[in-house]
């Protein structure tokens, strides 16, 4: 099992690297997580480490009961809202959260993102927008807990105000299908103001 969860970390990192150079994430905000398969072990970032700082020796490793494993520091404090996503879905073992701006601010005025595109249609679906105050305490968990049961399967939701949460059996594929929230958002805002732009006929 061991080699199977170095390959995890080396999944992860690959993917922190990718959504910092791209600038899904910028700072050091978000986070990203995987649980090696057939174990109850989540690889987590640690708090404060930004995406392009990532490396082996900084990943923080916790239980499903958020007990500490192996790592320094402490890990990302929105550890409680991966760890209720994944003792929900055991289809789960990559979670990637970004404070994306394109969909922040498209979230804002909607309950959810249309997919307007034929690729982000067949990927994602519907992208519901959770509305909930609070960072990574009980009341998220327990919004997170109900948007879960409320959507069966769900890939991606967008929390009000924070940002994206992108869910996948790995790790890379979570962070694709928040690269492909982030784009949807986009959309939807040029969509919306070519809507208010174009010439009155």
């Amino acid at each position: 099992m061991a080699g199977s969860i170095e390959q995890v970390k080396k999944e992860l990192l690959a993917c922190a690297r990718r959504a910092y150079a791209i600038g899904l994430q910028t700072g050091n905000g978000g986070n990203l997580s995987a649980r090696p398969a057939g174990t109850d072990q989540v690889i987590i970032k640690s708090s404060g480490t930004s995406f392009g700082e990532c490396a082996m020796d900084n990943l923080v490793t916790v239980n499903l009961g958020g007990e500490m494993i192996d790592g320094p520091g402490k890990p990302s404090r929105e550890i409680r809202t991966h760890l209720a996503i994944y003792r929900m879905r055991p289809d789960v073992n990559g979670i990637f959260h970004s404070h994306s701006p394109w969909a922040i601010a498209y979230a804002e005025d909607t309950d959810e993102i249309q997919p307007l595109a034929l690729h982000a249609r067949s990927k994602l679906g519907v992208i519901p927008v959770l509305k909930v105050d609070g960072h990574a305490d009980e009341a998220v968990e327990k919004a997170v807990e109900n948007l879960l049961n409320a959507h069966a399967g769900l890939k991606a939701f967008v929390q009000a105000q924070h940002g994206i949460f992108a869910l996948a059996p790995t790790i890379s594929l979570a962070e694709h299908h928040a690269e492909l929230v982030e784009e949807t958002a986009q959309i939807g805002w040029l969509v919306d103001l070519k809507k208010i732009w174009r010439p009155t006929q």
